[in-house]
């Protein structure tokens, strides 16, 4: 008899499914990521400078006086007065420097002359005229409005000077013509020289007489001649720059002197600040009683500043060479300063520290204790105050002098970010100007080349991680 089959009962039994394991590791890997972006957009964004060799030269501007052989030349008649020369431009003997009219009749004359086709511009004073409106406009300021009036004289002076020999050639008739022939004055130049048609009382100065208050612009006053239409017999017509050879003084203080290792230097490298010319000059440091003078010895470029008497020079000093960084990288950080006297070594070792005198279980001990010395000024160690606390003993070797570690100064440095986490180095500043300086190379915990340095040091601080 065959054997009975049990029957199913037809219920199906449901099991639950495991999750898959790389579901899971999806989901955790899209956890790290979504947390790694947030952390990394919300993060305060840390910008670093690489640090680099580099060059900072810390040049000034000097306001320096001109000296020169100048010769006053006064008018010895009376009249309406014509600049023909234009002023900055040599003369020689016997070139027309101007004319006086006595009687005024042939100023018209003149001026109808000069104002006929015939005496068109060359385009050798059309350029002048350019040269000068251009020069005018670069080195105008609204200080000097009294600069203007110059312009026009200028302007003036190379109008009448393009159209003098069409005038000059008809002039005897023009006289003849206004029966004038005494009256009207053709001034000719007796010496050669550079045409100046201003004064200012400095044209006698020499070395001896110049003083603190020399330098002083407030008390300067300059008369343009050219200004004047009507001249009188006796007063100041224009002067004359006689030689080639000529001074300029600036005024020094010691720690100029110092700055720029002036003592001993028979020459200069000089910067024109009027229009950046640079040029090599004999030097020399006059002291006197209550001034120290700087003496520039120049035999060229006197027709460039003919009309200058304050002339701006900088000095070019040698540059400073070093590790270059932004000043805003620059933070102070405090430290323990301990006598130098106090510092010792561990041992037979050549680490440096101090003797640190204090308990352990109520018991008075003495112990060397290895400490991170930023730096030595001033017969002061300036000690990590991590080291000790305040408060601290610390003892002199072979003596029974003590020293309580409590005062503390600040050392500059700047945050160094190799590891990805800020550390304060120290830097020594040699130069710096309005945005960088150059420190010193080698220095004891300092920055070397290409370190990593924060550019805002204000914006972090020590042992932070920045990325």
């Amino acid at each position: 008899m065959a054997s009975r089959q049990p029957r199913s009962n037809g219920n199906v039994v449901k099991f639950r499914k495991k999750p898959k394991a790389a579901l899971i590791i999806f989901i955790i890997v899209l956890i790290y990521v979504i947390a790694f972006v947030w952390l990394y957009a919300t993060r305060r964004k840390v910008q670093t400078y690489v640090v680099n060799t580099g060059t900072l030269t810390a040049n000034t501007v000097f306001s320096g006086i001109a000296v020169r052989q100048e010769s006053i030349m006064n008018s010895a008649y009376n009249g309406n007065v014509n600049y023909y020369m234009r002023e900055g431009t040599k003369a020689k003997v016997g070139d027309i420097v101007y004319t006086v009219d006595e009687t005024g009749r042939v100023a018209q004359l003149i001026a109808d002359a000069s104002n006929s086709d015939s005496n068109s511009l060359s385009d050798e004073n059309l350029k002048i005229i350019k040269s000068t409106l251009n020069s005018f406009k670069t080195a105008y300021s609204g200080d000097n409005f009294s600069a203007v009036y110059d312009l026009k004289a200028d302007l003036n002076s190379t109008v009448l000077q393009s159209i003098n020999e069409n005038i000059m050639s008809n002039l005897d008739s023009i006289i003849s013509s206004t029966g004038s022939q005494n009256l009207f004055q053709t001034i000719h130049a007796d010496t050669s020289g550079i045409v100046v048609y201003s004064i200012d009382g400095y044209e006698s100065l020499t070395e001896n007489d110049i003083t603190k208050d020399t330098f002083k612009k407030d008390k300067y006053n300059k008369n343009n001649l050219k200004s004047q239409d009507i001249i009188v017999s006796g007063n100041p017509a224009y002067k004359m720059v006689t030689s080639e050879n000529w001074y300029i003084y600036i005024q020094l203080t010691q720690s100029d002197i110092d700055k720029y290792e002036l003592n001993g230097r028979n020459s200069l490298q000089i910067r024109f600040v009027k229009d950046n010319i640079t040029a090599e000059v004999p030097f020399s440091i006059v002291k006197k009683d209550d001034i120290i003078l700087g003496r520039f010895s120049l035999d060229k470029y006197m027709i460039r500043y003919a009309t200058d008497r304050f002339i701006d020079i900088e000095i070019q000093a040698s540059a400073s060479n070093g590790l270059k960084i932004p000043l805003s990288s620059i933070v102070e950080k405090d430290f323990y300063t301990i006598p130098k006297s106090y510092m010792t070594t561990g041992g037979n070792t050549s680490t440096y520290g101090f003797l640190c005198e204090h308990y352990v279980n109520n018991e008075l001990v003495t112990e060397f204790i290895a400490a991170d010395i930023y730096a030595v000024k001033d017969d002061m160690c300036y000690v990590d105050m991590n080291s000790f606390g305040q408060g601290d003993t610390i003892l002199l070797t072979d003596s029974r002098d003590r020293y309580t570690v409590g005062t503390k100064a600040a050392l500059q440095g700047v945050y160094c970010a190799n590891t990805g986490y800020t550390i304060f180095r120290t830097i020594e500043i040699v130069e710096q100007n309005s945005e960088y300086c150059i420190v010193r190379k080698g220095t004891s915990y300092g920055i070397s080349v290409y370190d990593h340095i924060i550019l805002e040091g204000s914006n972090v601080n020590e042992n932070e991680m920045i990325y």
